[in-house]
């Protein structure tokens, strides 16, 4: 570990242990901490050029971000399961930021997150419209065959538009046949 990093890496734990002792004594209500924590990992995997710091840093905000939403009063009015679909959605944009951020500071594009921050947003969603999404997934999800019949249907006529191009040329392409006159020198 070079002097820089290991310089970065002593001020992010002295911060963690400064964070967590304090909170033994003050009392709060701790909704911001695991966005602040988060935070915390982000800024010191930029500061630390350490991309690896990233992923528990986003997750950590992500977190966060998703209890926030879930106590807010958007979440009271929507009712339901609303508050479980905005704590989802916040929890993929953690996922998401692991993504960008990446790609911002280490010129480096990390898509596996997409995968799990993309299943969270798509549930979150779906919670928040009471399951009408979900729903609207499920019957689309039935006709995903046509798919397969609609891409089968196209290779096949493609296949026919070339055999009737092939043919086209080749009539055109027929080599001039002599004729009786032609023979005479």
């Amino acid at each position: 570990m070079n002097k820089n990093n290991s310089i970065v890496s002593g001020v992010g734990l002295v911060a963690l242990g400064a964070i967590f002792m304090v909170s033994q004594f003050v009392e709060f209500n701790g909704l911001f901490f695991l966005l602040l924590l988060g935070l915390g990992f982000i800024g010191w995997s930029v500061l630390g050029r350490n991309k690896g710091l990233m992923i528990p840093g986003g997750i950590l905000f992500g977190i966060g971000l998703g209890t926030i939403l879930d106590e807010t009063a958007l979440s009271a009015t929507l009712g339901g399961d609303a508050g479980g679909g905005l704590f989802l959605i916040g929890f993929a944009i953690g996922w998401f930021l692991i993504t960008a951020l990446t790609k911002l500071f280490f010129n480096d594009f990390q898509w596996w997150p997409l995968i799990p921050g993309g299943i969270m947003a798509i549930i979150g969603v779906g919670l928040i419209t009471d399951g009408a999404l979900l729903t609207t997934i499920g019957s689309v999800g039935r006709w995903w065959p046509l798919i397969l019949i609609v891409i089968g249907v196209s290779i096949i006529w493609s296949q026919f538009r070339k055999d009737e191009e092939a043919a086209l040329k080749d009539k055109d392409d027929l080599s001039y046949e002599k004729g009786p006159e032609d023979l005479v020198g």
